[in-house]
């Protein structure tokens, strides 16, 4: 007699094949390369931690921050930004809604463009420090060689 064991098909195993053409190439808070949706909102988090886009979120949305961190809290960290930037996109749509009905109310991208000057700031800082880094272990680098060089000619 068959074990049933033997009998038992095997799950069928999913793939997700993400449509590629509607992402472009972006920046993480760490500063590694990454994929984003290609819209304004994404391009304006480029380059923020998670922190920035957590109090991204809660001024636009006017949601105190505490209430998304408890509930994202047991998301990871792609997924995390990723609510809030959609989060973020209904924040920005709702209030180009309410300019339609009255145009002394601020347009959802000035809004965005302001909730995000200091994480700005800081992301154009990081970008900046890592970048004087490198130059810095380059510096080294080519010191270093230089000096074996010099070490090996006296010898």
């Amino acid at each position: 007699m068959a074990n049933a064991k033997e009998g038992a098909q095997k799950p069928k195993e999913v793939r997700v094949k993400p449509d590629l053409t509607k992402y472009v190439k972006g920046v993480s808070g760490s500063g590694k390369k990454t994929m984003r949706a290609n819209d304004h909102v994404a391009a304006s988090l480029d380059g923020f931690t998670l922190d920035e886009v957590f109090r991204v979120a809660a001024e636009l949305t006017e949601t105190p921050e505490k209430e998304y961190r408890g509930k994202y809290s047991h998301l990871n960290v792609g997924m995390q930004r990723m609510n809030l930037g959609n989060r973020i996109r209904g924040a920005i749509a709702k209030q180009d809604k309410a300019r339609e009905k009255d145009k002394s109310v601020a347009s959802g991208a000035k809004l965005l463009e302001i909730a995000c000057d200091k994480p700005r700031a800081a992301a154009n800082k990081r970008k900046a420090d890592k970048a004087a880094k490198a130059k810095a272990a380059e510096k080294k680098a080519a010191d270093n060689k230089a000096a074996e060089k010099g070490a090996t000619k006296a010898a």
